[in-house]
């Protein structure tokens, strides 16, 4: 089953830093759906999202996704 990951932190890091996401556990959903609304709950309490990844090459970088995040919030 094709699944997607949301790397986060719940901290914020250092301007022009990237977290070690070798120590980051991801959270993992069953839809881009799914991993896209968490993503964004995940955002608006603070948390700094990192990356999204899924199947077939699926891949939302911070910048993509907080970009998306802010469209939905000005909608």
């Amino acid at each position: 089953m094709p699944t997607y990951k949301v790397f986060y932190t719940d901290r914020p890091v250092p301007a022009g830093t990237q977290p070690d996401l070798s120590f980051t556990l991801p959270m993992i959903f069953v839809t881009r759906d799914e991993a896209m609304n968490n993503a964004f709950k995940l955002i608006y309490s603070g948390a700094t999202v990192w990356k999204i990844e899924g199947p077939d090459g699926f891949h939302l970088d911070q910048a993509e996704i907080e970009r998306q995040y802010r469209m939905i919030r000005n909608a």
